[in-house]
């Protein structure tokens, strides 16, 4: 699951298509770049989910399945990668604000007796995890592969609690990104509640968003998009094991607009609570970009902030965002791995055609 946070500003919109969006209106214009950048990458293929006010349409080129001929649609399945993130960042912060935690409370407490024991991690707090300032690396150093396009297939609890009782902290306190800790607020959620992090998906997110219905579980679905290592090389789709909350789910293009719908118009009391903090301000990364608990955040001057979030399996480079302020959305799939710069400058340029700052 990489993360580039960098690359996305360095953002060219081809004047060839400006000019169609200015002259043909936004579906030709947003058909025409995709189909631009499916020619000049050669990827197999690439499928876009874009919200408008409310107002759904979806975009293709290429094909999910190369093999089959099978086109993306609305209900293709595919892995969102570190995207799954920002679900566990919900699932998290709610159950924090339903149990009366505070997010700046120390997590120690909450791991096995055999951890506590570890002082080296007294400073970690559930924020920290959740804006990847708790200093714990990206990934756990005894994570050793047996298969290398499985690499967190037998990375067990045991082995994650293992780690956990003797590591150091090397960079509290500044950003850094971590798919371990983002890993750990989903254990910590399942041990606070006694629950699986599936059941929490379900009870949190799936069900009361209506993402899906109690017999229709997401992962289930038949209708999914092959991924490829490189593009004449399949790739399986990732067991991430007890990292899953990291970046472990599989979605289709109509479940991430739901998702991104309730982020940009939450309906409950709750849900504004929750989506309120996750998209607050909690750490300054650089200029321009902040995160807040799972969401980056893009601030420009005199501007509403844009939420992102990408993420990369070695199957799929993924890309989402939304505008609050707009009520604007959109999802960003290529079926091929380590093709984030791509997905990012293509999710972002369209995002920011959608509400005027292109």
């Amino acid at each position: 699951m990489k993360k580039k946070i960098g690359l996305i500003l360095l953002l060219i919109i081809p004047s060839v298509l400006q000019k169609t969006y200015a002259q043909g209106g936004f579906s030709p214009y947003v058909q025409n770049y995709i189909d631009s950048i499916y020619q000049k990458e050669k990827v197999p293929g690439i499928f876009v989910a874009i919200l408008d006010d409310g107002k759904r349409s979806y975009y293709n080129t290429g094909f999910a399945n190369p093999e089959k001929q099978i086109k993306f649609d609305s209900a293709t399945v595919f892995e969102i990668g570190s995207i799954t993130k920002t679900f566990t960042a919900y699932i998290l912060t709610a159950i924090l604000l339903e149990k009366k935690i505070s997010e700046t409370d120390f997590i120690l407490n909450h791991l096995p007796d055999s951890v506590q024991q570890n002082k080296n991690l007294d400073s970690i707090s559930f924020l920290s995890l959740l804006n990847h300032t708790s200093g714990l690396p990206r990934l756990p150093e005894n994570m050793k592969p047996v298969n290398e396009m499985q690499p967190y297939e037998d990375y067990s609890s045991a082995k994650l609690f293992d780690y956990l009782k003797t590591c150091s902290l090397k960079t509290a306190g500044s950003y850094s990104y971590s798919n371990l800790g983002a890993g750990l607020a989903g254990v910590l959620a399942e041990r606070i509640t006694g629950k699986t992090y599936a059941q929490l998906l379900d009870k949190y997110i799936f069900l009361p968003f209506k993402m899906v219905t109690p017999d229709n579980a997401i992962a289930l679905n038949e209708n999914k998009s092959q991924g490829y290592f490189t593009k004449d090389n399949k790739a399986a789709y990732w067991n991430m094991n007890v990292l899953a909350p990291a970046g472990g789910l599989k979605c289709s293009g109509s479940e991430m607009l739901t998702y991104l719908q309730n982020m940009c118009s939450p309906e409950t009391a709750n849900s504004k609570a929750v989506v309120g903090a996750l998209t607050t301000v909690s750490f300054s990364i650089v200029s321009r970009k902040a995160i807040g608990r799972g969401w980056h955040l893009f601030l420009e001057e005199n501007k509403a902030p844009i939420y992102w979030h990408n993420g990369g399996t070695y199957g799929f480079s993924t890309f989402c965002a939304f505008s609050k302020t707009s009520n604007v959305a959109i999802m960003v799939v290529i079926n091929q791995f380590n093709k984030n710069v791509v997905s990012d400058r293509l999710g972002l340029t369209i995002i920011k055609k959608m509400i005027g700052e292109e």
